[in-house]
């Protein structure tokens, strides 16, 4: 047999002859390769498109660019989607905002000019910090494509200011939801099913009210999530279980369930409603696609998609990415997107129906009307978690507990659902000098004769009253539009600024009151008494303020000449 060498070498002296040189010989190579398909991430002359989420329009933000540099700007946006670990969400914000920011002035170049005109847009600005992490991405591979004076600007641009803290508003329309109104949306959302068996819907919200989790970790739910027997986690808990998959994290490799997982035990009345919505899937995909999932295609399925859905992503599949939708029934594009699912939880419809003979579930069902504001009660994803996480704080629950409960990696981020003022000023007396101290505890309210003279006259929820025996005395009302004051009242309120006591009031029985569970803490333990902690409560602050109310209740009605009562 001929070496290679020699075997190479005869080939040369044939293809000599012939005038061709080997190079020639590879020509088209890939004559019969499949066609490319794009991916996931992709565009469509002008549109930004992630295939099953979103698009953005960025006619006018390329209108300008030469083509040179709109195709180098097309083709990094896709490569920096597949190269980083930016979530979806991410990727859409980052285009939205050059899309928004260059539609009043379009950019020629990447220049200071456009810089510093796209900066005063509130969606650029907001996404400042991943547009100056593209743009430095880009020019490393497109010299030229962005100016020196342009990445300098946006390094040293102020981000946006951060927006008020709704955990803590005063706005009834946008801080937790009162007790009242928790249990008055409850009862129509269980309203609604029993008039219309309106399931999917029904199970969205009842999820998010009972575990507080995001929209996308509802959107992300497979069958396989809900675990019983030798498959549960928490072998010490009797319940079901429930896996959430978690948010998108910085160290996750995915972007769609991705993440650790949140467990929770599951009650029978939600666990058997999500063994009727796995039925209910089944049956959606053997109508749609026409095929019986078997056991293991069914536990990859979502827990949450549409008859339309399902259509979208056979499509999708097949024509965009070249795949077969009956061997990909696990792909994530067969899930609801999360905007879908926030809108059912606003009530803003109920996101398409899981019967494929019908377009859509009846209408969604009205929301109760708010005391507090004498309109529908504003329901959102957010809301109602930062309902269910007061709710848990205010039950006692500790702070790792309602932090692991909500996904978060630490606690600080829970400092607004423990807030309690008399707490914070007991803190206050470790940290302040004695000279201080009774200047921040002192009572600041403002003294009133009568309701008419409160800040909110005619709102019943802001009536404030001591429980004694099986009496509750009036003793004021709250000036601010939240219901902190339910929780723990009275005794925080006379150290807020927002307590308007009445002066006629019973304040001496509070006064009486702290008294003695003051004299209770200071008891050695021994069985049978109040005191339950190591350390006792130091309840001179509190008592201080209340002492302070009474003299300025006293001065009032001399000045009044009012006889005291």
């Amino acid at each position: 047999m001929k070496s290679n060498t020699a075997a190479a070498g005869q080939l040369d002296e044939e293809l000599g002859a012939l005038g061709i040189q080997q190079e020639d010989i590879a020509v088209d190579l890939h004559a019969t390769a499949p066609p490319e398909m794009p991916g996931r991430i992709f565009w469509e002359d002008d549109r930004y498109i992630q295939l099953g989420l979103n698009s953005v329009d960025c006619s006018i933000f390329l209108s300008r660019l030469s083509n040179a540099d709109k195709a180098s700007f097309k083709k990094h946006i896709i490569t920096h989607g597949e190269d980083q670990t930016l979530s979806s969400s991410s990727l859409l914000s980052l285009m939205q905002g050059f899309s928004l920011g260059g539609k009043n002035s379009p950019p020629k170049k990447f220049d200071l000019l456009w810089a510093s005109n796209s900066i005063e847009n509130s969606v650029f600005r907001s996404n400042k910090y991943k547009i100056q992490k593209f743009l430095e991405y880009w020019s490393d591979r497109y010299p030229g494509a962005v100016s020196n004076d342009a990445l300098d600007f946006l390094a040293q641009a102020a981000p946006i200011k951060n927006k008020s803290n709704n955990v803590e508003s005063d706005d009834p329309e946008k801080s937790w939801l009162s007790e009242d109104e928790y249990a008055d949306v409850l009862r129509a959302i269980w309203n609604y099913y029993d008039e219309t068996d309106a399931h999917q819907p029904t199970l969205i919200r009842l999820l998010s009210m009972q575990y507080a989790r995001r929209p996308v970790q509802l959107r992300s739910l497979k069958f396989c999530d809900l675990k019983t027997g030798a498959e549960k986690i928490l072998s010490k808990i009797p319940d079901p279980e429930i896996h959430f998959p978690a948010a998108k994290e910085q160290d996750a490799d995915e972007d769609f369930r991705g993440g650790k997982f949140e467990i929770h035990p599951v009650a029978d009345h939600l666990w058997n409603m999500l063994m009727i919505q796995k039925k209910h899937i089944k049956v959606l995909f053997l109508e749609t696609m026409g095929i019986e999932l078997s056991k293991s295609q069914l536990e990859q399925v979502p827990i949450f998609t549409t008859a339309l859905r399902i259509k979208n992503a056979c499509n999708s599949l097949k024509d965009k990415l070249g795949l077969d939708p009956v061997l990909n029934t696990d792909d994530s594009l067969f899930h609801l997107p999360s905007g879908l699912i926030g809108r059912v939880l606003k009530f803003d419809g109920n996101g398409g129906s899981t019967n494929a003979r019908k377009r859509n579930y009846p209408a969604h069902p009205p929301l109760p009307v708010s005391s507090r504001t004498g309109r529908p009660i504003v329901v959102t994803a957010t809301r109602l978690r930062h309902t269910r996480a007061r709710q848990l704080a205010r039950q006692g629950v500790k702070r790792s507990v309602v932090s692991y409960w909500l996904g978060h990696n630490d606690d600080n981020a829970l400092k607004s659902y423990y807030h309690d003022p008399a707490e914070e000023a007991r803190q206050l007396d470790k940290a302040m000098s004695k000279g201080l101290t009774p200047i921040a505890m002192a009572f600041h309210g403002r003294i009133i004769c009568t309701d008419a003279e409160s800040t909110h006259p005619n709102d019943p929820s802001k009536r404030v009253e001591l429980a004694k025996g099986y009496q509750l005395h009036y003793v004021g009302r709250c000036g601010k539009y939240s219901f902190c004051s339910t929780t723990s009242i009275p005794i925080p309120c006379y150290m807020c600024k927002n307590f308007e006591p009445l002066v006629d009031a019973p304040h001496q029985e509070v006064l009486e009151a702290l008294l003695y569970r003051q004299q209770q803490e200071q008891e050695l333990i021994r069985p049978g008494s109040m005191r339950h902690l190591l350390d006792p409560i130091d309840l001179s602050m509190d008592i201080m303020a209340v002492r302070r109310c009474i003299q300025l209740c006293d001065a009032k009605r001399k000045s009044m000449n009012q006889p005291q009562c």
